[in-house]
């Protein structure tokens, strides 16, 4: 008895508490069409799990690779290349006016659909053992070969 007069409760809150029943499944359901529509949309943090990576030396790099990257530095990049069972994200920043730069990785992960590789660029600690030439930051990572849109901030 006292279970049924608490959802009784739970029923009266849910609708005097805003929209009818009707217009709130329908609002809800106009939601998740424009999710399915709008593609790799960040989700919710729970939904996505951390993918294993490494980050790679320029000496690890496949030759043809590292041709398109030097083809490409001068400018900021944002590649994926693929090399038989792996995959390699490439995230450049573009010609730096110093050295000393570094690039850190914020986040690696995918869900269902997609997978994101999020990196930020690192200005000069150390302003007396700065080098004065120009730079050309970039940092490389391997994963599994994935099927999934890659999303690189």
């Amino acid at each position: 008895m006292k279970k049924e007069k608490q959802m009784r409760t739970r029923r009266k809150r849910n609708r005097s508490a805003g929209l009818p029943r009707r217009v709130s499944l329908a609002a809800a359901m106009v939601l998740l069409a424009f999710a399915a529509l709008t593609g790799c949309e960040k989700t919710e943090e729970g939904e996505r799990v951390e993918v294993d990576f490494t980050v790679v030396t320029p000496d690890e790099i496949p030759q043809e690779l590292l041709t398109i990257i030097e083809e490409n530095k001068e400018n900021e990049m944002r590649l994926t290349w693929m090399d038989g069972e792996e995959m390699y994200l490439i995230r450049g920043y573009g010609k730096q006016a110093t050295g000393g730069y570094s690039i850190g990785i914020a986040e690696c992960t995918e869900d269902e659909e997609c997978l994101w590789f999020d990196t930020r660029l690192i200005g000069p600690q150390d302003e007396e053992t700065l080098s004065k030439e120009p730079s050309w930051p970039y940092l490389a990572v391997k994963i599994a070969a994935t099927e999934k849109e890659v999303i690189i901030e």
